[in-house]
């Protein structure tokens, strides 16, 4: 596909290609007469350039803009080969003396692909039908004598051009090895280097050596986004540096530049922080001036003093860990969450920014504390939000309390991932939506679970078993959460069975979980594909008539 610079030429060269046929050689010879008058450091208004190639003067009410000079050979360029080829022109109807682009590469002593270069310069090349009925693409005698007096300096640059010898493709290589083993640099970085060094054009370099790594991959030099591969021996370097050893030891044990270390260190470092790929939830509030004074401001204050929390005797040192952690209040909330996303946006701003082989140790240090200050965030709210996770595993361990730990732990990776997909801006309490993450994740889990236990494990541990009534007592995150009246409200659309089903599978409102759809057909007298069927349509039905935080964790 054609991609043209100006999108008005684009639209011009399509009228051009529905317009009559034996208007084309005219509208070529008003292409070239253009691009004789073009200059790339010059602008041209639209209208002029439609004159000339169409010889019908514009009335654009309000005008065209401008079209800047470089862009507009370009484009010119462009246009001629995609109306030309539309045409489909015959050789003999051309008056003109013209070339191939073989017979023109013979004439100026230049290469084939230094031709199609030149395109970009101004060289326009017209699509015709040969006699053996194949579209070759020829140059106008005309075309040919205007680029070459416009161009008179590239053109017997070209023309002294001499191909590159094997032996002169071997030095590049190895003098662009050399460099590399003195300082990480990107492939135009060394490109340019080694064009000083050998009198040879930049691009000739830089062409040679994507060559020479295409043909041998063993031994290249470059990535394709032209950073410099990374070899065993930084490798090495990074692994050392991971087990505990200083920049400094690092460079007397390999004799050499600890600054050569420390770069080495640093793109291995940035490299690995790029891999992370952080995400975040994005508000309009990150990219106002004052960013940091507003969202990284004071915290909020409870407006009341907490109230204090009964504490159940007799519970695992753990659980009763929790409740030295003050729950979040809303205001704290919200805050907690902007200034986590704002934090990431700004460490994956600069993470991106970074230059791997360039960054400095100011930059890499910075991109380390946002990321720690996101984690120290993240951790705080998750901390305050492990209570909820207990609540809900308590209610889903069905008197099993072998596995309550790994339960509340697979509930806890839960909350992990509801933290960072939690659209703090819509308004909505985190414990909601965190309650349907871990529900969520149980109904697909526990149920797993009892088909193993019950083929598998022969004893019950009664480990956690004296402190079923304390468990049962501190529900207030899970009313807080408004979970129950959620699920209520959401199911009032169901019918009968659809609600049966539901309740009876997730083991909704302190039913036990573990009816599988199997049991659950059995008990309808119908097929356990069509219960299936059945509890889809029952989840759309909840989906919508849930909050839109709720009904993002019913998507998989």
């Amino acid at each position: 596909m054609l991609k043209y610079a100006v999108n008005e030429l684009a639209e011009l060269a399509h009228q051009l290609t529905i317009s009559p046929l034996h208007l084309r050689l005219d509208q070529l010879n008003g292409i070239e007469k253009m691009l004789e008058l073009a200059a790339p450091d010059n602008s041209y208004p639209y209208d002029l350039v439609c004159f000339h190639i169409t010889g019908y003067r514009s009335r654009s009410n309000p005008p065209r803009p401008s079209v800047a000079g470089k862009k507009l050979i370009g484009d010119l360029v462009l246009m001629a080969e995609h109306i030309s080829r539309k045409a489909n022109i015959p050789r003999a109807a051309l008056a003109n003396t013209h070339k191939t682009q073989e017979e023109l590469a013979s004439q100026l002593s230049v290469s084939t692909k230094t031709i199609r270069r030149w395109r970009s310069r101004g060289l326009m090349g017209i699509r015709v039908v040969f006699e053996d009925g194949v579209s070759r693409q020829v140059f106008l005698e005309a075309t040919i004598k205007r680029f070459c007096t416009q161009n008179e300096d590239l053109v017997r640059r070209g023309a002294a051009f001499k191909q590159l010898s094997e032996e002169e493709k071997l030095s590049i290589v190895e003098g662009a090895r050399t460099l590399l083993s003195s300082r990480r640099m990107k492939l135009h970085e060394v490109a340019r280097q080694v064009a000083e060094n050998m009198g040879r054009a930049v691009e000739t370099v830089r062409y040679t050596l994507r060559r020479f790594d295409v043909a041998h991959p063993d031994q290249a030099l470059f990535a394709n986004g032209g950073m410099p591969l990374v070899s065993e021996r930084h490798l090495g370097i990074w692994k050392c540096f991971q087990a505990g050893e200083s920049a400094q030891q690092i460079a007397r044990a390999l004799d050499c530049d600890t600054d050569g270390v420390e770069q080495i260190i640093r793109e291995m470092e940035i490299r690995m922080l790029k891999e992370q790929r952080l995400t975040y939830v994005y508000s309009e509030e990150f990219a106002v001036p004052n960013a940091d004074q507003l969202i990284l401001g004071p915290e909020p204050v409870a407006s009341e003093p907490a109230k204090p929390v009964r504490v159940p005797k007799d519970l695992p040192a753990y659980l009763r860990s929790l409740y030295d952690i003050p729950l979040l209040f809303t205001e704290l909330e919200r805050h907690l969450f902007r200034a986590y996303n704002y934090v990431k946006f700004r460490a994956a701003t600069l993470l991106e920014a970074a230059d791997e082989v360039e960054v400095t140790v100011e930059e890499l240090a910075m991109i380390k504390r946002l990321l720690a200050e996101s984690d120290g965030l993240k951790q705080r709210i998750i901390q305050s939000n492990l209570r909820l996770v207990v609540s809900i595993a308590k209610r889903h361990i069905n008197g099993r309390a072998n596995n309550f730990f790994e339960v509340v732990s697979d509930g806890n990776m839960s909350l992990m991932r509801a933290v960072e997909n939690f659209d703090y801006s819509r308004g909505n309490k985190f414990s909601t939506y965190a309650s349907w993450a871990v529900i969520k994740n149980y109904a697909r889990t526990i149920p797993e679970d009892h088909y193993r236990y019950a083929r598998y494990v022969t004893g019950q541990d009664e480990l956690l078993e004296a402190a079923a009534d304390h468990r049962a007592a501190p529900e207030s995150e899970i009313a807080d959460s408004g979970i129950n009246e959620l699920l209520v409200a959401s199911m009032d659309s169901l019918t009968d069975r659809e609600r049966t089903i539901v309740t009876e599978h997730f083991g909704l409102f302190g039913r036990k979980t573990g009816l599988t759809l199997e049991q659950l057909g059995q008990h309808f007298g119908v097929t356990k594909e069509r219960v299936r069927q059945i509890e889809k349509r029952a989840i759309e039905k909840i989906r919508q008539a849930l909050s839109p935080s709720a009904a993002d964790l019913l998507t998989d």
